[in-house]
């Protein structure tokens, strides 16, 4: 589940796909080597210049 603490106007929740259906669609293109499982992310609020 994804729980959204602050996010700028285009990070909308509903956007995100569960990563394991996706990866299993994928699998004769793909080998999994490892899993990364992030505690907390921090998205640019509106008005904040992107870091690209």
């Amino acid at each position: 589940n994804i729980e959204v603490l602050s996010a700028g106007a285009d990070e909308v929740p509903g956007v995100y796909k569960d990563i394991d259906v996706v990866m299993s669609q994928q699998q004769d293109l793909v080998d999994i080597l490892a899993r990364f499982n992030p505690r907390i992310v921090k998205m640019c609020g509106d008005g904040s210049k992107a870091e690209d």
